[in-house]
């Protein structure tokens, strides 16, 4: 017989093989093997059969038999001397051996095949002996058949085949010819369509055996190929790790006419004793650094002790692997720069085929090599990142794939699992379903550097690496437990970031782009909350945006109408984070503030698309500095993958929207960082502005009161402010009120305390203590502000704040005012407004049981003047003596004379409008007059007057003087005089 050779290929991880055939059912089919003379089986004695008592058989599982028997016999018919082969002569054999069930010849010596074809192996290389095959051979020449014995060998296999056997059938004279007959050892490592169609398995690492290309002169009627089970290191062969009551095999025979036949085996017993079958592999992560909170390119290794000895049986086979990383080594951000942006799909790695593997280069994210007990020995290969649907990957677990190579011809290929807990962001990896391979060392080397796919834990110590594995004995899983050590660590762990701001305009008042940025170094505390002041007078003009509402806000799918800015993040350990951008929107109420932000940031990284980040932040105003105050949670995982935070960046760069303080003087944003640790940290950096004295200052101020004042409801007063835009803002307002219109005693020991108002300022009411209204106009809200005035105590004798607290859109200020009182006369001063652009103020004090005010005399008689300062937040000063309007005063007739038949009237208005004055017996006299003014009317007596002097002397009359203000709703007034005219 002769073999022609052709490729295989053999997965390092199966299991050892044994080779077995079997014969076609039919007695006398024209081509076949006799089914009930084909036996495959694993023995204690060489002469083993099927009809063998069970203590012949070797059953251990994992164990190595003494030997391993196949016997196979083909169809014959009656010769002229003895039986015949029948039909077309063998031409190919192939025997596929139960998954698990394996031989490994490197445990022995190996023949070069040029010495096997020289005849040298058995003196040359006698520890390749590694079997025997009895054969029976039928003679054609005679007619008869001869029994003999060949050798078997185990040959240096050439390149891409796996293992390969040679058996020498030696010359017998004038009978049989020298003959060199190869067996070629592969591993169905990949589907094959046609055996499965049979109904045999593939694809899961059975060792398969050939013999191609026979040439028979002296076709053999019989072949029982006997496997020394313990050669070489006494561990030739070994059992599977999975007890069966039986194992199957399968022949397929093929003749030189084309005929094929096939058929199956079972064996009479099976394997037992999986309860004796060790199981102590151990898992190790070794770090590629112990610094923590550095990127880690970790190195796992997973050893199997394996037993060689005859008598010992290898460690099970391992099915399940869970293996469970410590708390804080986590996946690592920064490893999506090298990744490309596609990941290897399930048809790029190609598991369960034949074909190349194409998964992209930047999707490896790190090597494997495999040390087993079966050729080809040792594999080598990559990791890489999959995504067996392609397209991004969305989300976890996240897919890996190992293909491990070797030069025999034989691929490892399998799929793990990476599922990283939401919460915390533990690793565990699977790989379930793993193939049956007695391996003694398997070592995953993940990719280093500042892109290694791991990030070590920040905080120091002793954590372990937790591994649970399942044998496919189907015995007790096995937890293996080691320690992973961080070291490096301050004590304690530092809290120190860093703080900076820009400004693109430094001009006072002018629009601006503003940036905020923060960052965080390795080895620091992860930030998890920012509460930011911005400068006093750094604002937003919110009526220039649409807010955005909700729940699009939630969602991230604010229109960009409500867009304000850009934000920023630099995620990951390392020198080499990975940045995210998105917009920054500004929305309505939100977290119990007046405003919000709506911060996406879409996380989209590489292969990875995880979607939006929407970070939500509340806008408040602090209610005694107006300074906005931004607080956020910030997110610390996404996706399982913890952030580790190293930089965050929120510019606001909506033109026209953000402008600059008028305060020319030093300031700052401070904020208040939190650590998912719970340490806080306090930053400032400085903040100014220039060209102040550049800002016009002209705000307009009036006063007015009310001539109806009363003992017991006191007097009123209105004060009211307007200032066109883009001026400098008022920083400080001192007002002197006339001596005419104190302050009310009665309503100043009204006060409330202190206390009270701090607490509430509502709950002044009650008190008396609210002595008036204000309104405010801002460009910076889209409404109003309005609120009551209240008098607020201290304390000791210093005399009652008058506190404004506005509100309006969700927002509340507090404007103190301090007062004082001297020689009757009260001061009112708003020494720290804020640095906010006011287009009008209107503060109303009532009349009324708890006016703030009442008068001394009539207030029409003089003029009130209310000395003013205005002090502009750029230092800018207006001194005017504002005169204070009195409205219902009336019309008043200040004196008369009486010249012959006229009357002088002297009258005094106080508003412009129209005065009249008329009679019984006098011509009506008027006159407009445009403003406050004092002046005559020529009052003459009517002919009836002129006859009634002429009867009465002299003559009584009372002139009635009646005013009509020109303001429209303006109160009318009356006046009466009595006047005597004489001859």
């Amino acid at each position: 017989m002769r073999h022609a050779a052709r490729k295989g290929s053999l997965f390092a991880l199966a299991s050892i093989a044994l080779f077995a055939a079997t014969s076609a059912p039919a007695a006398h089919a024209a081509f076949g093997v006799m089914e009930s003379n084909f036996e495959a089986g694993t023995c204690v004695e060489a002469s083993c059969t099927y009809a063998s008592p069970k203590a012949v058989f070797y059953t251990q599982a994992a164990g190595h038999p003494p030997f391993g028997i196949t016997t196979f016999e083909v169809n014959h018919k009656k010769g002229l001397l003895a039986e015949e082969p029948e039909g077309a002569p063998l031409k190919r054999v192939r025997v596929d051996i139960p998954p698990g069930l394996a031989a490994d010849p490197e445990t022995l010596e190996k023949c070069p095949i040029a010495e096997f074809k020289a005849d040298n192996c058995a003196t040359k290389y006698p520890g390749s002996r590694v079997g025997t095959n009895q054969l029976t051979v039928f003679i054609k020449a005679l007619g008869t058949k001869l029994e003999v014995e060949a050798p078997v060998y185990d040959l240096v296999q050439p390149a891409g085949l796996p293992l390969e056997f040679g058996i020498h059938v030696e010359a017998v004279a004038g009978l049989l010819a020298n003959e060199h007959v190869l067996l070629e050892g592969h591993v169905s490592w990949a589907k094959e369509p046609a055996l499965e169609a049979r109904g045999i398995a593939s694809g899961d690492y059975h060792e398969y055996f050939e013999i191609n290309g026979i040439e028979q002169e002296n076709p053999a009627l019989k072949s029982k190929l006997i496997f020394n089970g313990r050669a070489g290191k006494g561990n030739f062969l070994t059992l599977p790790s999975v007890c069966s009551s039986s194992t199957t095999s399968y022949l397929e025979v093929e003749s030189g006419a084309g005929q094929i036949s096939r058929t199956q085996t079972h064996t009479p017993v099976g394997v037992e004793g999986c309860d004796k079958v060790p199981f102590k592999p151990t898992v190790e992560v070794h770090p590629a650094t112990a610094q923590s909170d550095k990127p880690d390119g970790g190195m796992t290794e997973v050893k199997v002790p394996q037993n060689a000895g005859s008598g010992e049986i290898n460690t099970a086979d391992i099915k399940d692997v869970h293996l469970m990383l410590p708390e804080g080594l986590t996946l690592n951000p920064s490893a999506a720069h090298g990744l490309g942006t596609e990941a290897c799909t399930a048809a790029e790695i190609g598991i369960g085929t034949a074909n190349e593997v194409k998964c992209p280069i930047a999707s490896k994210v790190g090597e494997v090599a495999i040390e087993t007990d079966l050729p080809p020995k040792s594999l080598f290969g990559n990791v890489y990142l999959g995504n067996p649907g392609g397209g991004p990957i969305t989300g976890p677990p996240y897919t890996i794939y190992i293909d491990a190579e070797s030069n025999l011809g034989v691929s490892v290929r399998l799929k793990g699992l990476v599922s990283p807990n939401l919460s915390t962001g533990r690793v565990e990896a699977s790989f379930v379903e793993n193939p049956q391979l007695p391996f003694s060392d398997l070592i995953l080397q993940l990719k280093g550097g500042e892109q290694a796919p791991l990030a070590n834990p920040l905080a120091c110590g002793t954590a372990h690496v937790e591994t649970l594995l399942t044998p496919y004995t189907g015995g007790a899983q096995f937890l293996s437990s080691t320690p992973f050590v961080t070291n490096g660590c301050p004590s304690p762990l530092p809290f120190s970031l860093s703080q900076s701001t820009q400004n693109s305009s430094l001009n006072a008042g002018a629009y601006t782009s503003y940036s905020f940025n923060l960052g965080r170094a390795d080895g620091q505390q992860y930030l998890s909350r920012v509460a930011t002041t911005l400068p006093a007078g750094l604002l937003g003009a919110i009526p220039s945006v649409a807010l955005c509402g909700e729940p699009q806000a939630a969602q991230g799918a604010c229109a960009s109408s409500s867009q304000i800015g850009v934000a920023t993040v630099a995620a990951g350990a390392g020198a080499e984070p990975y940045s995210f951008s998105g917009p920054v929107f500004l929305t309505g109420p939100y977290a119990g503030a007046p405003y919000g932000l709506s911060i996406v940031v879409p996380a989209v990284a590489g292969p990875f698309n995880l979607g939006n980040v929407v970070t939500r932040a509340q806008i408040n105003v602090d209610p005694h500095t107006s300074r906005v105050i931004v607080t956020s949670s910030l997110p610390t995982i996404v996706g399982g993958v913890p952030l580790r935070l190293k930089n965050i960046n929120v510019t606001v760069n909506r033109p026209s929207f953000m402008f600059n303080p008028t305060f020319c003087g030093a300031l700052a944003t401070d904020s208040t960082l939190t650590s998912t640790f719970g340490a806080t940290q306090g930053l400032s950096s400085p903040f100014g502005v220039t060209g102040c004295g550049a800002l016009a200052f002209k705000p307009s101020f009036k006063a007015s009161t009310s001539a109806k004042t009363s003992r017991s409801k006191g007097a009123s007063l209105r004060v009211t402010i307007t200032q066109p835009v883009h001026q400098a803002n008022i920083r400080s307002v001192l007002a002197q009120l006339p001596k005419a219109l104190p302050s009310r005693l009665t309503t100043l020991q009204k006060a409330c305390p202190e206390a009270t108002f701090a607490a509430n300022p509502i709950s002044c009411r009650p008190l008396g203590s609210e002595v008036g209204t204000a309104t405010v106009s801002t460009p910076v809200l889209p409404g109003t502000l309005t609120g009551s005035a209240y008098l607020v105590s201290h304390g000791g004798a210093a005399f009652p704040d008058l506190d404004l607290v506005l509100e309006g859109d969700g927002v509340r200020v507090i404007l103190v005012g301090n007062t004082n009182i001297k020689n009757g006369i009260t001061t009112s001063n708003f020494a720290t407004l804020p640095d906010v652009p006011v287009s009008s103020v209107a503060l109303d004090f009532p009349v009324g049981p708890h006016s703030a005010l009442t008068a001394i005399g009539s207030l029409c008689t003089k003029p009130l003047v209310m000395p003013t300062t205005i002090t502009a937040q750029s230092g800018a000063v207006i001194k005017q003596n504002t005169r204070i309007s009195v409205s219902n005063c009336g019309v008043r007739v200040l004196g008369h004379r009486v010249s012959g038949h006229t009357l002088y009237l002297k009258v005094q208005t106080f508003a412009a409008g129209r005065i009249s004055a008329r009679g019984a017996d006098v011509v009506t006299a008027s006159r407009r007059v445009s403003k406050a003014t004092r002046t005559t009317l020529k009052v003459r007596l009517s002919r009836r007057g002129l006859r009634a002097l002429r009867r009465h002397h002299p003559l009584k009359l009372r002139v009635r003087v009646s005013f009509v203000p020109k303001q429209r709703g303006g109160e009318r007034s009356t006046a009466s005089v009595a006047v005597k005219f004489r001859r």
